[in-house]
């Protein structure tokens, strides 16, 4: 759990300020004692934001104490793994995260699956003319051998390590930082209509807002299972513990437009609670049926 704390510790999330850090976590609370507190990790792909605090908000509203931690991606499946971590709701399956499921999954619950059409792959501005993976050594050059990753640790970055060499790119540069950071670039470069690509997942918004669209990937190694799931996941005897909001996690599902909206309303808020709550204002009869 020192790993989790200080993963939390380093991160520079919005959210860090409306979140506590202490990580005391994994007793016992039989018959779903509402006196104690979930604990959420998570990390920093909008939708999981976008769902882990929707997720805070509605149990909130039940009575239920919950914190939400950001972290890497390791520390959270470690900390479930140990039962410090309640809950992750952001597990790609069965390519992304798979490796984490395989070390960790025996110690774990999956609860649902709240969307089954994830996918991910290099991405690109649709002003650039290169068309597929295949055809990257070709814009060397022009993209000076480097695609824009995200955090190191994170399972596309694997996926997407694994992925080169199968495309003789092996002299490329898969440049490990942050999801913001990697927003950023893309944002500077989309401005001054640069060349770029970058890693990147659907569902996200910056599809729509910068006119993106994947490299084609002829020999299927970003995506070599097909689409994803996006699961819910949670450290073992949850169920037992909190039988009723594994009962609405069990259940919930969301749209592509749902989300997109609810991603738009974090992003354009000062707070990502306050996002939330705007966006269900406008859709109380989704929210509450989730809930029932």
């Amino acid at each position: 759990m020192m790993v989790f704390v200080t993963a939390c510790g380093s991160s520079n999330s919005s959210s860090t300020s409306n979140t506590e850090t202490d990580t005391d976590q994994g007793k016992s609370n039989k018959g779903g004692n509402k006196e104690k507190e979930i604990t959420i990790g998570y990390i920093p792909w909008d939708e999981d934001v976008a769902v882990t605090f929707l997720w805070k908000e509605l149990l909130e509203k039940k009575g239920y104490k919950v914190k939400a931690v950001q972290a890497d991606v390791a520390p959270i499946f470690s900390g479930m793994a140990q039962g410090n971590v309640d809950l992750f709701l952001d597990v790609w399956m069965p390519s992304t995260h798979g490796s984490y499921m395989d070390k960790f999954g025996d110690d774990l619950e999956v609860l649902g699956t709240w969307y089954d059409q994830a996918d991910n792959g290099l991405a690109v501005p649709d002003y650039l003319d290169v068309q597929s993976i295949e055809d990257l050594k070709n814009y060397k050059d022009k993209l000076k051998g480097k695609i824009i990753g995200i955090e190191p640790g994170a399972g596309l970055m694997g996926v997407s390590r694994k992925a080169l060499p199968g495309y003789r790119l092996n002299d490329w540069a898969l440049v490990g930082s942050s999801t913001p950071a990697m927003l950023a670039e893309l944002d500077k470069a989309v401005s001054n209509k640069e060349p770029i690509v970058v890693t990147l997942w659907r569902p996200h918004w910056a599809f729509e807002k910068y006119n993106l669209r994947y490299l084609d990937d002829p020999k299927k190694l970003m995506n070599p299972n097909g689409a994803e799931e996006l699961q819910a996941v949670s450290r073992k005897e949850f169920s037992a513990d909190y039988p009723e909001v594994a009962k609405w996690l069990g259940e919930f599902t969301i749209t592509s437009d749902q989300l997109a909206k609810l991603e738009s309303e974090i992003k354009n808020s000062t707070i990502e609670a306050e996002g939330v709550k705007k966006w269900i204002s406008k859709n109380r009869s989704v929210a509450k049926a989730w809930v029932e």
